[in-house]
């Protein structure tokens, strides 16, 4: 019987496929060329930075405490993270890991650089203001007032003119579960579109077309045309992370299935899952060169290694 045995190929390299990193790892960001992914571990405190080549972590840079979300500017040259725990964003210089801490208002969460790396938004999850504004020049702090609260995650437009911004309510409060669209120039509210329960991710496509927010409690994916305003829900996983673009299609973390699920980006179907090996309890992820997936597990305390080509 042992010819048979051909058409069930053994995997044995999955154990190599996850990079231990340190506790509670969440957010995660790589940089422009593939070659450095940055972890923030809640528990631990502290950033992991992972060389993709060897799949090691090269660095591990303390930062404050609870660091929740990563983001690059300056061409990968500064990282900044939110330190959900300390009411600050770390920012380090990735080169010679010096770190400085900005301090933005208690509970910042979400995080994105301007695509010109001059400001950086934080959604502040406790304060009355909702989004703190660092100029990356001076590091001077500005806030915008005036937004559905709680804010929870933010994104750009390619052209940097529009702030995407989700929030959640109380019950009785205004607006519940909305994304609201901002000037990035005067701050002014251009609209407010309800969405899912708990709009837990909110990421703009490549071209600027699309808006997608996924609802973390109501497994939803609600996708915005930003032209028209007209968005559309479409049924989901449990994925509390952003949605991360490809070339063509998009993908996302299936928390509860424990797979990678990919978004046809025409229809907003799934078309694929691919499952993540060992996976605990898979959070964000990234994607690098060649279709390779990175992926937070908040859990096992590593990086899981996922070819989605």
């Amino acid at each position: 019987m042992s010819h048979h045995s051909s058409s069930f190929p053994v995997i044995t390299r999955n154990r190599s496929n996850s990079i231990p990193v340190g506790e509670g790892p969440r957010g995660i960001a790589i940089n422009d060329d593939g070659s450095r992914v940055f972890v923030c571990n809640y528990i631990s405190g502290n950033v992991s930075v992972i060389d993709t080549r060897n799949k090691k972590v090269i660095r591990t840079i303390a930062v404050e405490r609870h660091p929740q979300s990563i983001a690059l500017g300056h061409r990968g040259k500064r990282a900044y993270v939110t330190n959900y725990g300390s009411s600050s964003v770390s920012v380090i210089d990735t080169k010679t890991y010096e770190v400085g801490h900005v301090g933005v208002g208690r509970h910042p969460w979400a995080i994105v650089v301007s695509r010109d790396g001059k400001h950086v938004y934080v959604t502040v999850r406790q304060d009355k203001e909702w989004l703190a504004i660092i100029d990356t020049r001076t590091y001077a702090v500005s806030r915008v007032q005036g937004l559905p609260s709680p804010s929870i995650s933010v994104d750009i437009s390619p052209d940097n003119s529009r702030l995407y911004i989700s929030s959640t309510n109380p019950p009785d409060g205004p607006y519940q579960d909305a994304l609201t669209v901002i000037s990035s120039k005067t701050f002014e509210v251009l609209d407010i579109i309800r969405t899912a329960t708990y709009p837990s991710a909110v990421s703009v496509s490549p071209d600027g077309k699309k808006v997608y927010i996924v609802g973390l409690d109501a497994q939803k994916l609600t996708v915005l045309d930003t032209r028209s305003s007209i968005t559309r829900h479409f049924d989901f996983v449990n994925c509390e992370g952003k949605i991360v673009f490809g070339e063509k299609n998009a993908y996302a973390v299936d928390q509860t299935g424990k797979e990678v699920v990919e978004v046809d980006t025409d229809t907003h179907e799934i078309v694929r899952r691919t499952p993540i090996p060992n996976a605990c309890g898979p959070y964000d992820m990234v994607l690098g060169q060649h279709r390779r997936a990175y992926i937070s597990d908040y859990q096992s305390d590593e990086i899981h290694i996922v070819d989605l080509a």
